[in-house]
């Protein structure tokens, strides 16, 4: 079987460059950044369990767990106990709310319900003084459906981790901070 040459396609040195140059902006232009998302100067954090100011037992064990191991598996921040810290975050749920967001065609029964944690909390440098973060009525939740057969206690426990996670994300610097 015969083979066909191959043509000899080369751009000119000039269009050459002009698409290295624009492949470089582009690059550069997309803000990424190979820095820490948290603050360098912080290396160790306490978390105390958090206040519950609801009628709901053990909420306040179960969020102040989910911090610690969200804490711990995704930022470079080190649990010691609140006398060694450098920074603390202290909290208090303040509210736990079902809503019934469908119901059931003709027997009135709910088919999806929703539940939202609400909280105040505050990230304190012990050091220093400061306060780094704070929020007030800060809210996440999670859906339960009945009819799938999904349980009360796996949406309380879902959105008792989304809370955990949000309030961890808080915790990152500003993209301003960051670019110094």
């Amino acid at each position: 079987m015969k083979r066909l040459p191959i043509a000899n396609f080369r751009l000119p040195i000039p269009m050459r460059l002009m698409t290295l140059v624009a492949v470089l902006i582009l690059l550069s232009a997309c803000g990424y950044s190979n820095k820490t998302l948290y603050n360098k100067s912080i290396t160790t954090i306490s978390v105390p369990i958090w206040k519950n100011k609801t009628f709901r037992r053990d909420w306040e064990f179960k969020l102040t767990e989910a911090l610690d191991k969200d804490i711990e598996a995704r930022t470079p921040f080190k649990l010691v106990g609140q006398g060694r810290a450098d920074t603390v975050l202290t909290g208090e749920i303040t509210d736990i709310q079902e809503d019934v967001l469908t119901r059931r065609f003709g027997i009135n029964l709910p088919r999806e319900n929703e539940l939202t944690v609400v909280v105040n909390f505050t990230w304190r440098d012990v050091r220093t003084g400061k306060v780094l973060l704070e929020r007030t009525r800060f809210n996440r939740g999670a859906t339960e459906i009945p009819e799938l057969r999904e349980r009360v206690e796996d949406a309380e426990q879902l959105a008792v981790e989304r809370l955990a996670r949000a309030i961890v994300d808080q915790m990152q610097t500003d993209w301003a901070e960051n670019a110094k």
